[in-house]
């Protein structure tokens, strides 16, 4: 397993690499990750996790 397949969101299986290309794609807030990858919309524990991508990746 590569660091990208690690799963962030447990309850949608919504991986760190397809959080990372949503973020360079744009998606540079948590309510617009939740839309474009449906992660952060079951029990709400990886909102910290997201919000820690968020900052790791520069703008664009």
């Amino acid at each position: 397993m590569t660091p990208g397949d690690a799963l962030v969101c447990l309850c949608r299986g919504v991986s760190e690499g397809v959080l990372v290309e949503a973020i360079r794609r744009g998606h540079r807030d948590v309510a617009s990750l939740r839309e474009a990858t449906g992660a952060n919309t079951g029990c709400g524990d990886c909102l910290e996790d997201l919000e820690d991508l968020l900052a790791q990746e520069p703008a664009q």
